[in-house]
């Protein structure tokens, strides 16, 4: 029996406040139909969902129900504001719950787990030869800094923003200021957020502070429509969201910019396929979507940097990544169990279109309580073989 490394969760809590700035089921049997277990083949590592879910008895997967129901029951408990979880192994959803009012078609939204999706973009877009390399400069990618930058030598002027790389931007690390200016977050003050995140200065040497920052990702944005012609949105609906067969309705800025630092709107259900792929080291049945190699190192840790790697959360004690959002939005993955576990919070979108700006906006309900260790726990130590 698996059983979760309480060392490694020590500051996980924390973790997932800053993760991006900003009762029982409801489902009927004709919303949620469980294949029998007599007469049915066990799902293995090559078992994968098609258009719909396969849902099975969960025993079939190895996992004992009764503890996935102490996960599901302490999900959504009162005061959790959960509206869905979703738990998959070998392919198939293995238990699935959602609060009042919700079901299998409610959509929910990443927040900043959608940082982890702009992350395998850049994957995709190096692979194909978009990007060269992930240590490229980031001034290559956006007209608004100069490749030549010169700035004085006297300690309390600016630091040149020529040095920063893509990775950098990805590790958190790109030494800029805090997007917090004036105190105003990106989500709400700026219509043009591309330019808002450019238009900082850099305060740190590139590459050595860690500052988690919605405004660094965003600038993933300018480099993605810069090297491949599109959006991010547009490539992700090119080369990512339909090879997984997942539906994504991800907003933009006034501009215009995919907002590449949170965001999409999607299922639980769908957002366990992205998690899947990255369970199943990017490849979906026969295709390789993402190169073994950029899901290898975009989830090992940043050297000199704890729990990141490059824009998804790491605990290697308990080989577990997870794509992680505000008010316990979260995509976690356990690649040796071949689990994805899927959280989400009580959604509500306010507005007609999906751009942020106006009326347009999106919110969620943070649990009043919620302790991951004890969550997994319970899903972790349901595995039987």
């Amino acid at each position: 029996m698996k059983k979760l490394n309480k060392s490694s969760y020590l500051s996980l809590i924390l973790l997932v406040l800053i993760s991006c700035g900003g009762g029982g089921s409801s489902s009927s049997q004709e919303e949620i139909m469980t294949m029998p277990p007599s007469n049915s083949m066990s799902p293995t590592v090559n078992t994968w969902p098609d258009v719909s879910w396969q849902v099975v008895e969960s025993a079939l997967a190895g996992m004992d129900k009764s503890k996935l129901d102490q996960a599901l029951d302490y999900a959504f408990k009162e005061d959790r504001n959960t509206q869905a979880v979703v738990i998959v192994r070998y392919g198939v959803i293995v238990a699935e719950r959602y609060g009042e009012g919700s079901n299998y078609l409610s959509k929910a939204t990443s927040w900043s787990s959608g940082k982890s999706v702009s992350s395998a973009l850049i994957g995709i877009a190096i692979n194909k030869a978009y990007i060269d390399s992930v240590d490229e400069k980031v001034c290559k990618y956006v007209s608004e800094w100069d490749c030549n930058e010169v700035v004085c030598l006297a300690l309390d002027c600016p630091k040149s923003r020529s040095e920063i790389s893509i990775r950098d931007i990805l590790e958190m690390r790109s030494g800029l200021e805090d997007e917090g200016i004036g105190g105003a977050g990106i989500y709400t003050s700026a219509d043009d957020q591309l330019f808002f995140a450019l238009n900082r200065q850099a305060t740190k040497t590139s590459g050595t502070e860690f500052l988690y920052s919605n405004s660094d990702s965003m600038i993933l944005s300018g480099i993605l429509e810069t090297s491949t012609g599109m959006t991010a949105r547009e490539f992700a609906e090119r080369e990512l969201f339909p090879k997984i067969e997942m539906t994504a309705d991800w907003w933009s800025d006034k501009a215009g910019h995919t907002m590449t630092y949170c965001c999409i709107d999607a299922t639980t259900r769908d957002f366990a396929r992205f998690g899947l792929l990255f369970a199943r080291n990017g490849k979906w049945k026969e295709e390789q979507i993402i190169s073994e190699k950029w899901v290898n190192e975009s989830t090992s840790l940043a050297q000199g940097v704890d729990n990141y790697g490059l824009h998804w959360w790491i605990f290697p004690e308990n080989n577990l990544i997870g794509a992680l959002g505000l008010h316990t939005n979260d995509i976690w993955v356990y690649k040796d169990l071949d689990l994805v576990i899927v959280r989400n919070s009580k959604y509500t979108r306010f507005g007609t279109e999906s751009v942020r700006s106006g009326q347009n906006i999106q919110v969620t309900q943070a649990p009043e309580s919620w302790d991951n260790i004890e969550f997994l726990g319970y899903i972790v130590d349901s595995i039987t073989n």
